[in-house]
């Protein structure tokens, strides 16, 4: 996995909608990974590039899931069980990390 590469394949938008947990009204960017559909959320545009890549590289090192990652920061990097899902405790603690 090549950082750089991840980092400037990844489309980017402003206004994430329904990609976020439930309740998340605050606007963020965030990058997702065409190849993985690893996401990474930020502030701001790099941020959520920065982040995308931490969540393909968790993607990468973690040889038995092929669930997606999601990542707001190097330390706050998950899989995204809860897409498609009604189990919204990984979606709560996630949208716990983004409203800090």
């Amino acid at each position: 996995m090549d950082p750089d590469t991840v980092f400037e394949r990844a489309t980017v938008s402003r206004r994430p909608g329904d990609l976020l947990p439930r309740g998340s009204d605050e606007t963020k960017w965030i990058a997702t990974d065409p190849e993985t559909e690893c996401r990474g959320v930020g502030d701001f545009e790099k941020a959520a590039r920065t982040n995308l890549v931490y969540a393909v590289r968790a993607y990468h090192e973690d040889t038995e899931s092929s669930v997606p990652f999601m990542s707001a920061g190097k330390d706050q990097t998950f899989e995204m069980h809860w897409l498609g899902t009604d189990d919204a405790s990984l979606a709560d603690r996630i949208h716990d990390l983004l409203s800090r």
